[in-house]
Parts: structure tokens; C-alpha cells; sequence
């Protein structure tokens, strides 16, 4: 009787998890501000920052769930435009160090190439891969552009469930090391006060 109750339990979770992948999961993509210190004169430099999805694939998704085969299943999609989310992130982060964010002086433009997560199964767990990539321009107050940049993210977590949160989780790992990167060339920092 246990071994039934047992095999009836293991098939119910199985199904269970199968009905999850199978509907598309919408989810935010959370993003946590740095700790970083103030720059000094910061304040007096005004910038704006405008965001682009310049993305020739998976431009609909940031990621897709998998069933326990590997098989790829329902889409995961993010609840604001990818442009949308790494512009906030970039402003933040600016807002952070002191900056005047708003609409006027040196403009920053991140185009956005890659921001997706894969999923892939294991014996005991599964992985959660996040790539993310944006060419990031400074346009100074002159109109020239004065700084271009390609940065990177990536990102790699153990997860259970190849689900929206965890694609997210990873996707923010990733964004914040490609922001990173970027607010710690000091060409870019240069760029702004031109």
C-alpha cells in the first residue's frame, strides 16, 4: 500500500511540475542598486539615460522553461520592456554615485543585444544561465558621441525549478555585472562630465 501511495505521489508531482512549464510565466526582473560611494562633483553633471532592445533573437522571451527531459516548454517574459529594465538599472546606478538624472545634459543610450536565460537539467539539480550584453554610447552636450563601449554579464545558479523567478534571479546577477563593468571604466565616467 505504501509503495502505491508512494508512485501515485512521485506521478502527481511530476504532472504538477509538467502543468507549470506548460503555461508562460511573467515575472519582474529585479534590481539591486550598489553600494557604491558618492563621485565627487557628480551632482552638477546632469544626464539622461534612454535605453534600446537591439535584440535579433529572443526578442519576446528572456527565457524559456524546461520539463525534466531538458525539453524547452512555456516562455518566460518580463513584466517591462528589456530596454526599459536596463535603462532603470543604469539610472539608478548613476543616481547612486550623485548624478542629476533627468532629460537634459550627456546623453547615455544602452542598446540591448543579449538578455536571456537558459535552463539546463542535472543529475541532482538544474543550472540557471544568464547572459546579458548592450553596447552603451555617451552622447556629449556638443551632440558628438564621445564614449562606446560593449559590457557584458553572466551569470550561472544551482536551481530546482526552471521557472520565471529563477530566470529573473540570474538575469539580475547578470545585469548588475555588466552595469558594473561599466560604471567602473573610468572612460565612461569622463564621458559624462564632457
Amino acid at each position: 500500500m505504501s509503495s502505491r501511495y508512494l508512485a501515485g505521489a512521485a506521478l502527481a508531482a511530476a504532472l504538477a511540475v509538467s502543468a507549470c512549464a506548460t503555461s508562460e510565466d511573467i515575472v519582474p526582473v529585479p534590481y539591486t542598486v550598489s553600494q557604491a560611494a558618492r563621485v565627487p562633483g557628480a551632482e552638477s553633471i546632469n544626464v539622461s539615460v534612454a535605453g534600446a532592445d537591439a535584440r535579433t533573437e529572443n526578442r519576446a522571451r528572456i527565457g524559456v522553461q524546461i520539463n525534466g527531459y531538458g525539453m524547452d516548454m512555456a516562455a518566460i517574459r518580463a513584466t517591462e520592456e528589456v530596454s526599459d529594465i536596463v535603462r532603470n538599472a543604469i539610472a539608478a546606478e548613476l543616481s547612486q554615485r550623485g548624478y542629476s538624472v533627468g532629460d537634459s545634459g550627456a546623453r547615455v543610450n544602452a542598446s540591448v543585444e543579449t538578455f536571456f536565460n537558459d535552463f539546463s537539467t542535472g543529475m541532482w539539480a538544474g543550472k540557471s544561465t544568464a547572459n546579458v550584453a548592450m553596447t552603451v554610447t555617451v552622447t556629449g552636450r556638443s551632440g558628438a558621441e564621445v564614449y562606446s563601449r560593449r559590457v557584458t554579464g553572466s551569470a550561472e545558479r544551482t536551481v530546482q525549478i526552471a521557472n520565471g523567478g529563477n530566470a529573473a534571479t540570474t538575469l539580475s546577477q547578470a545585469l548588475s555585472q555588466a552595469v558594473g563593468t561599466l560604471m567602473a571604466d573610468p572612460a565612461f565616467t569622463a564621458a559624462l562630465a564632457r
